[in-house]
């Protein structure tokens, strides 16, 4: 049977001024009918410009310069000869999309192939409401909207719609794909804009895009990279449940294994433009047969590994590629062979299983990798002495409506971005700040460090409390709190090279100086001399040159004698001054080395630069080189060498690695961890991937909507989380393991409330999926969440009615509802028909017993349009200590700010 696509010697390339970039380098993929086909790889590997070339969106510079697209189906291949006299892009059942005409492309687009794209904000328009950009879809495709390009037509497109006959169809049509895609209300809200939704419920309004023609493969290019670990849960359970109900296949490009490991059933690798290895999901990660794919999955932070081990360099250039082997030049098990000639692709795996690699290497020794280094050892610079301790920190913003409302008074609401935190950082370790987005992670990042001056609450920094302090006082002490920024390139000065950045906090501080309290010791090494010959001297000020570790300035020097000869190493970036006393004869009797910071604040600071350069693993020849023409991760090392500059005791690191590839994250994680060990730094870890903090932290800190609600020691928080909202983040994290059970995973529902009105009581119990029922209720869990959810609607009025009243008025207007048989006679619903449309619309669970009748009458308080009473009778009725009493935030050793707890 012909695969559903068919990708054949695939090349794309990009024409530029230093030549052909080969993005697309001979790509040969399979997409079956059903099947979910993953390609993975790092940045600048080529799978999204593999993506854009099976649908024919390559723009100049770009062409598709040899190979073939093919997409089989029958009824697609008959239209097109219906449409076409004799189409040469037509053979049999197969239609070539290299060879179509674009019209045809276009007819394809939406209706047989569909893609999702990464960022949602980017991708819908802003000024077109989500209704009307799905409807465009279902108008082109299913309801003969479709016109001739022409400048005339372009303008109707771009004026307000002008009511058809079709439309009426077309907007039901758009409600169904809408609900379908798990858009609460859609009735009410197909004529919103995309800021009014959410990031979640945004990526859901583009899957609807692609999917209102129920085409036949989906590709999906990174569709979950920019949400929440919650969020991303529901958007890979929404996008199965649709594959499973519409038989569709999808093309799934991702760099997250552990999404892959999830989802497909086939994986690809793909490296430099190339596909490595291809084979089924389990056989990929259980038994990775190319050195590429296995060094991908040992960068993954893991339970087991104490420190991760890094694809060393970077991809290759893609214009001047090397022979061979791309992977050649990074990989630890190469050989000569490897680095020429044509690699050809070797069967792995038993007789019936399809897993190839493209490597000479049947096997190889996996023991050899990754047995370099130690890990960092935490138990030893962790003490019990608090060196930031935070104290009800709040940072209110305040919201104005207008001009006039910030002379005579705004209306008196606040974002509560941070609204109450408490919490230490001890000496020496790493706290982890994890939660979702617009929760007020790097809010309390940024007012702890008083970078947005705070609300109220106090901040001591060793003892010091920094909202007593005045600008100067501030800025002295800022000399010992630093940041890391989440984005490398838009946080470095484009004009600035990496060495003036990193200067500019020493230029700011007068800094390099000398610690009067740091002692300086030097580690020698000799070679042809004896020890007791020489003689080294380190000058008191070394400290400011190359930092301190435990109150320590350390110099290693080496000195080799060979025939008479001296040779000084020194690692470090210090002053030299050698000299050697000989003997008459001429023999060497002793060697004298002298290090010293140097003469002027000038020469120190640009030692004091290079030696920051190296710590952070650059190369000091990249002292002059600008921000652009670095990689991501290059540029996040110089973001933490300009933070190190000041010799700083604490670090907030605010997401410092969310932009990297798995590859360069382990590469910066092993960096901070042993700068830690080697400068003694405390850090406030804050990210929302729970793998990476679970990798580096000592303790964790969960935090939702500005509060903490759970804080304990990372082996115990990830062994037996106490918060509801602890326990679903958890459960979200992705797994890179296709064979771990995902069944008992938490889905959480809706969106993090706005914080400018959060809800009353616990904060989290709008989405709690154990909120506490009134104690004389009987009622089940998932019932009564569901009540809550509907409470919230009510509240809101957010309940589409005029939706309910149509179908309850629909096919013959007769409804059922409890065994009795409400009509109308050819007027409007009755009531009770219109609350049973409701009680169906919204309902999964419905409660039993006196909850269900409680329900009912309010539903029918909402079909007459009296929320009021609806509200009152849900909030007399369902109550939940949940939202009467705010938890506080109890114990020692591991608290949690949930009534369950209490």
């Amino acid at each position: 049977m012909s695969p559903l696509l068919s990708v054949s010697d695939l090349r794309t390339q990009f024409s530029t001024d230093r030549g052909q970039v080969k993005a697309v380098d001979g790509v040969d993929l399979e997409v079956r009918e059903g099947e979910t086909v993953g390609l993975v790889g790092e940045s600048g590997s080529g799978k999204s410009v593999t993506a854009l070339s099976t649908m024919g969106l390559v723009d100049d510079p770009g062409e598709i310069v040899s190979g073939s697209v093919e997409l089989t189906d029958s009824d697609l291949a008959a239209t097109f000869r219906e449409r076409y006299d004799s189409p040469s892009f037509v053979d049999g059942d197969t239609v070539d999309l290299t060879d179509a005409p674009e019209e045809a492309l276009r007819f394809i687009r939406g209706q047989e192939i569909s893609m999702i794209f990464q960022d949602p904000m980017t991708s819908l328009n802003p000024s077109v409401t989500v209704g009307e950009q799905v409807a465009e879809s279902l108008r082109l495709h299913q309801y003969g909207g479709r016109r001739k390009d022409s400048w005339f037509n372009a303008v109707r497109e771009i004026l307000p719609k002008i009511s058809r006959d079709i439309d009426e169809d077309v907007r039901e049509r758009t409600i169904e794909v809408l609900e379908d895609v798990g858009i609460p209300e859609p009735g009410a809200r197909i004529d919103e804009y995309p800021h009014e939704f959410s990031g979640g419920m945004r990526q859901r309004v583009l899957i609807a895009i692609a999917l209102a023609c129920q085409p036949d493969l989906l590709v999906a290019d990174e569709p979950t990279t920019a949400l929440d670990v919650t969020i991303q849960a529901q958007i890979l359970d929404l996008i199965d449940g649709l594959q499973e109900d519409l038989g569709m296949s999808v093309l799934m490009i991702t760099h997250d294994l552990g999404v892959v490991a999830e989802t497909c059933d086939r994986v690809a690798v793909m490296y430099a433009g190339e596909i490595v290895e291809e084979g089924p999901v389990e056989e990929i990660f259980g038994n990775p047969s190319h050195p590429y794919t296995y060094t991908l999955l040992e960068s993954l932070p893991s339970e087991e590994k104490d420190r991760l081990t890094p694809i060393e360099g970077n991809v290759p250039d893609l214009v001047d590629m090397p022979d061979g082997c791309h992977f050649a030049p990074r990989c630890p098990w190469a050989t000569e062979e490897c680095t020429s000639g044509e690699i050809p692709f070797l069967q792995h795996g038993g007789d019936d299983v399809d897993h190839r690699a493209k490597c000479i290497l049947e096997d190889f020794d996996e023991s050899e990798y990754g047995s370099e280094g130690l890990a960092a050892d935490a138990d030893h610079r962790l003490r019990d002495e608090p060196l930031v301790e935070l104290d009800g920190l709040r940072k209110y913003y305040d919201q104005e409506d207008g001009i006039l409302d910030r002379f005579l008074g705004g209306n008196g609401r606040s974002v509560k971005a941070v609204d109450g935190v408490d919490f230490t950082v001890y000496r020496g370790e790493t706290l982890g700040l994890v939660g979702e987005s617009g929760c007020g992670k790097s809010t309390a990042g940024r007012a702890l460090l008083h970078l947005t001056e705070p609300t109220g609450g106090r901040v001591l920094f060793a003892g010091t409390d920094l909202t007593e302090l005045d600008g100067s006082a501030l800025r002295d002490t800022r000399k010992d709190l630093q940041m890391i920024f989440q984005d490398p390139l838009s946080s470095l000065d484009p004009r600035q090279t990496v060495g003036a950045t990193v200067r500019e906090p020493l230029d700011i501080h007068d800094l390099p100086e000398s610690d009067p309290s740091v002692g300086t010791e030097a580690e020698v090494t000799v070679s042809g001399i004896a020890r007791d010959r020489v003689d080294v001297t380190v000058g008191d000020e070394i400290d400011a040159v190359v930092g301190s570790g435990g109150g320590v300035a350390t110099a290693h020097v080496t000195v080799t004698v060979v025939d008479d000869e001296v040779d000084v190493e020194v690692r470090e970036h210090l002053g030299v001054d050698a000299s050697v006393d000989r003997t008459d004869r001429g023999e060497i009797e002793r060697v004298s080395v002298t290090l010293s910071a140097g003469d002027t604040d000038r020469l120190r600071r640009r030692r004091r630069v290079r030696q920051l350069l190296e710590a952070v693993g650059l190369e000091v020849g990249q002292y002059d080189r600008y921000p652009h023409e670095m990689s991501g991760g290059q540029r996040q090392r110089v973001g933490i060498a300009r933070a190190l500059a000041v010799d700083p005791e604490f670090i907030v690191a605010d997401e410092p690695v969310s932009a990297l590839d798995v590859s360069v994250q382990a590469q910066i994680l092993n960096l901070m961890e042993e700068l830690q060990d080697r400068f003694d730094l405390t850090y406030l870890f804050i990210a929302h991937d729970l793998s990476v903090v679970r990798h580096i932290s000592d303790r964790v800190a969960v935090m939702y909507l500005g509060e903490i609600v759970e804080v304990a020691p990372t082996d115990e928080l990830f062994a037996d989380p106490m918060h509801p909202y602890t326990q679903a983040l958890l459960s979200a994290i992705p797994e890179p393991d296709p064979t771990a059970d995902t069944d008992d995973r938490i889905i959480l529902e809706g969106d993090v409330p706005s914080p400018t009105n959060p809800p009353s009581g616990c904060h989290f119990r709008t989405r709690c999926p154990k909120v506490i029922p009134p104690e004389e209720m009987d009622i089940d869990q998932e019932a009564y969440r569901e009540v809550m959810d509907f409470r919230q609607r009510v509240e809101r009025r957010s309940i589409d009615v005029d939706t309910a009243r149509e179908t309850a008025a629909g096919d013959g207007r007769r409804v059922a509802e409890d065994g009795r048989t409400a009509t109308t006679d050819g007027g409007a619903a009755s009531t009770d028909a219109v609350a049973a449309a409701l009680r169906e619309s919204q309902f999964d669970r419905f409660p039993e017993g006196k909850p269900g009748e409680t329900v009912d009458r309010a539903l029918r308080l909402v079909a007459e349009g009296d929320w009021e009473g609806a509200e009152s009778l849900l909030a007399d009725r369902f109550t939940s200590i949940c939202e009467r009493e705010p938890p506080t935030l109890d114990g020692e050793k591991h608290p949690a700010a949930c009534h369950l707890v209490e």
